[in-house]
């Protein structure tokens, strides 16, 4: 596996002086203390500003992960005494019954639009910067970079929310506030945005610039974007899916790791199956959190918060001889050296599958799942191993699915039996809808992907363990937030919820 320094590129997020308001109410975007006509005087400085739009990616990708993992069948966050209550807000999440107001709901709207006022401020400035400036970062390539994560965080809103205002204005005229778009508007508009960017985009970065996007970015996406089309727009894209999921896969740039728990290790920069990944560093506020969500308060000495867990039937859907079953924590714990871990009460530290409810659960009630590996060095908490968002598997599996659902059982059958292959699982003899839809449980579990393939399943209105059938699809969308409406009275919301 190629190693990469990510330094630079984190660093440069963490201390970039340049800070945007929220678009979240749709109020004028300006640079808070600093203008276009005072700060920019280098294409360093640019850079600085795009970066700035990248870091905002971290705090996106929580509720990105918590409103798709937690709402699905892989996901729960019982109530545990008077942890992880938090006005009920994770309890609605699995069991399907949010409202405009919850936290997470909120959070993650917020955030999306927040990185859609970064990029649009930043585009708006580069379009007007001399070109002469610019001699190490191409501005073409800056701004095609740009266009990507503007369409990322549209992505976010389409895929969570639905229709929402395509802005491509750094400010917004507040006598003249923006009405919705379709989903499908949006759909096209990402759509259109990523393929005029692909041109301009780099195969790769240097090593110092992990994380930025690069053109199979981009058709990653796209494969994404194909792969939900039918429920995005109502109209199904397979040969598309399959055609971006090439573009990845015969680039040569991008293989299947010899062992699937190096995607996730604390050294997983410049991994193989890196097409996008989130950067971080074992440092105070650069870093993963994802251990600490999961783990028990003794399990490490950052005291984790012993909150998510897997569900007693995911976990029993996997092979204990399937080298991907080890992500998961039951039993009794250990520490390094071997030495039996206990309680806060000095009981054995043994988590079991079972749940006695969504709340009443004890410290060792649930299955843990430890997807990205422990880091020795993290900090208070922030490990080093860089978060993925799309991963080669996940292509390899695009193209299975729009294989299988074109009619070709055969090729599709190759691909998923090639991955089962590195994690030391039997080849499957046949392949229906429903054991690809195992078999993305399998690869991607904990990625952030499951609601999306609930749903194109036609899984996510059903019922799992402590949440009963749904029976709404409104619920397939989630409410624009309370906030968002009282500031903009030309948003309307999403059928099936309150508009106040």
């Amino acid at each position: 596996m190629k190693r990469f320094s990510k330094i630079a590129l984190i660093a440069a997020a963490a201390v970039s002086t340049v800070t945007f308001q929220s678009c979240t109410d749709l109020e004028e975007t300006i640079y808070e203390d600093i203008t276009a006509d005072n700060f920019f005087s280098s294409e360093g400085d640019y850079y600085s500003v795009l970066v700035n739009a990248y870091g905002n990616l971290r705090p996106l990708l929580w509720g990105y992960f918590n409103n798709s993992q937690i709402s699905s069948d892989e996901t729960i966050v019982p109530t545990r005494g008077g942890d992880w209550g938090d006005g009920g807000k994770w309890r609605e999440l699995h069991q399907h019954n949010w409202t405009p107001v919850n936290a997470e709901v909120v959070g993650h709207w917020n955030d999306a639009n927040k990185g859609l006022a970064q990029t649009n401020q930043f585009i708006y400035d580069l379009d007007a910067a001399d070109a002469s400036l610019f001699s190490v970062y191409d501005k073409d390539v800056l701004m095609a970079e740009a266009r990507v994560l503007r369409a990322f965080y549209y992505f976010q809103l389409m895929d969570f929310y639905g229709g929402v205002p395509i802005l491509e204005s750094a400010a917004i005229d507040p006598a003249n506030l923006p009405a919705k778009n379709t989903r499908k508007e949006v759909f096209e508009y990402i759509e259109s945005e990523l393929l005029a960017a692909i041109g301009n985009l780099k195969d790769m970065h240097t090593s110092d610039q992990q994380g930025r996007v690069t053109k199979y970015t981009a058709h990653g996406l796209l494969a994404r974007m194909y792969t939900n089309a039918e429920v995005f727009t109502g109209t199904a894209r397979w040969a598309d899916a399959a055609s971006h999921a090439d573009m990845v896969i015969n680039s040569g740039d991008f293989s299947l790791e010899a062992d699937f728990h190096d995607n996730f290790s604390p050294e997983n920069d410049g991994g193989s199956e890196h097409v996008f990944v989130v950067p971080n560093l074992a440092q105070g506020g650069l870093g993963l959190t994802f251990n600490m969500r999961t783990m028990h308060y003794n399990q490490l000495p950052s005291s984790p918060w012993n909150g998510f867990c897997t569900l007693a039937d995911f976990y029993n859907s996997f092979d204990t001889t399937d080298d991907r079953h080890g992500i998961f924590l039951v039993g009794q714990q250990y520490d390094d050296a071997g030495n039996a871990l206990t309680d806060r009460q000095g009981n054995p530290l043994s988590f079991t599958a079972s749940l006695p409810g969504i709340t009443g659960a004890s410290e060792t009630d649930g299955i843990r799942v430890v997807k990205y590996g422990i880091d020795p060095a993290e900090q208070g908490g922030d490990s080093g191993n860089d978060y993925v968002i799309i991963r080669y598997a996940d292509v390899l599996l695009m193209k299975a699915e729009a294989l299988l659902r074109q009619g070709d059982e055969t090729g599709a059958l190759a691909i998923v039996n090639d991955i089962r292959s590195r994690a030391g699982a039997a080849a499957r003899t046949t392949l229906s809808t429903d054991d690809l839809l195992e078999e993305r449980g399998f690869e991607l579990a904990w990625e952030g992907v499951r609601r999306q393939d609930l749903i194109r399943f036609g899984k996510f209105t059903d019922a799992w363990e402590l949440k009963e059938v749904t029976g709404e699809d409104h619920i397939k969308l989630f409410p624009i937030p309370f906030s968002a409406l009282g500031a903009n009275p030309n948003l309307e919301q999403n059928p099936g919820y309150p508009a106040e």
